[in-house]
């Protein structure tokens, strides 16, 4: 609750949009000629690479910029997330995120990089509810009959995904086993892209996911969805799934997407960065493909991205620490 009330203050800022700072250089003229990369940790074919192609496009199509994204997975993220730590901090490399870096710290006792130090905050760009998926030959419909179908059952009868080991679809699903007394065993993988996959041949019978990944199987019939995990209520698209507080579970989760660059960058270019980004969100087209997908489209600025972070961190700190899950 208290992330979504940040993510509605966030959001508010669209109302607002931001002003770009006028005065130096790197403010004046970002993108200019350079080439920008948009970096993200995971392979295509998922939600953040959806987000990130999305914006690309249209940060291109409104400032004349060149805008690349780079997919960068492998290491459960660090590997990405270092070579942002690592790039120049002249707006030519940004890191565009889910909620995992904000639970790297506890995961990874050699990180490398502080999170809070060697990042700047740039924007809060939207934030996605979660869909809980399961084959679309599955005989459950709902969350509760999937709960009712493994409980008893040992956890490697109950094969579930995630895109990788210590990103949030396995804390959240860590976190469903404890509010639901079931045990599955847990199959990572190297981006919801290929999790997905998985899941559609039936290799593993739970996953939960954003939207914009899953929708398409939803509306074939090659994935079904059985529950919405958040506090907003029913999503358009999905009107028919109830959510998991619907159906007696304590599950309020989401994904939230936002923009990070290396530590130290000019606050002018970084209020210009953020003033094209409220740009795409305030565009019509783009805010109705993301509220169609059940998102919200935020706009929070950097202190906001910050406190969403911060937020995170404490909160699943302590299901690392309860799981002992270590990551190296």
């Amino acid at each position: 609750m208290q992330r979504r009330m940040l993510l509605a203050a966030g959001a508010a800022a669209l109302a607002t949009p931001a002003i770009a700072q006028q005065g130096t250089a790197q403010g004046s003229t970002w993108p200019g000629t350079r080439q920008i990369r948009l970096l993200i940790t995971y392979p295509p074919g998922g939600t953040t690479d959806f987000v990130a192609r999305l914006y690309a496009q249209t940060l291109a199509a409104q400032t004349g910029g060149n805008f690349v994204v780079d997919n960068r997975s492998g290491g459960g993220g660090v590997v990405g997330w270092t070579n942002v730590v690592r790039s120049a901090n002249d707006g030519t490399t940004l890191l565009l995120t889910d909620n995992s870096l904000a639970t790297a710290p506890p995961l990874y006792p050699n990180l490398g990089f502080d999170i809070r130090q060697d990042f700047t905050p740039v924007s809060l760009l939207v934030d996605y509810p979660t869909v809980f998926v399961v084959p679309g030959n599955s005989p459950v419909r709902t969350l509760r009959e999937y709960v009712d179908s493994v409980r008893g059952k040992p956890a490697d009868a109950n094969f579930y995904g995630s895109m990788g080991a210590g990103s949030s679809p396995h804390l959240y699903t860590e976190y469903l086993q404890d509010i639901a007394s079931i045990r599955m065993t847990h199959v990572p993988y190297r981006g919801m892209g290929p999790a997905f996959a998985d899941l559609l041949a039936g290799r593993i019978g739970l996953l939960i996911a954003a939207p914009a990944t899953v929708m398409g199987a939803i509306a074939d019939g090659r994935a079904r969805a059985i529950a919405i995990g958040t506090t907003g209520g029913r999503i358009p698209g999905l009107a028919d799934v109830p959510t998991a507080k619907e159906q007696g579970f304590d599950f309020t989760y989401s994904f939230w997407y936002g923009l990070l660059g290396p530590r130290g960058m000019d606050p002018a270019l970084v209020a210009t960065i953020k003033a094209e980004c409220d740009k795409v969100l305030a565009n019509p087209e783009i805010r109705a493909r993301f509220i169609q997908q059940g998102a919200t489209p935020v706009a929070g600025d950097g202190a906001a991205l910050r406190a969403v972070m911060d937020s995170d961190l404490e909160r699943w700190s302590e299901v690392v620490r309860a799981k002992g899950i270590k990551l190296e």
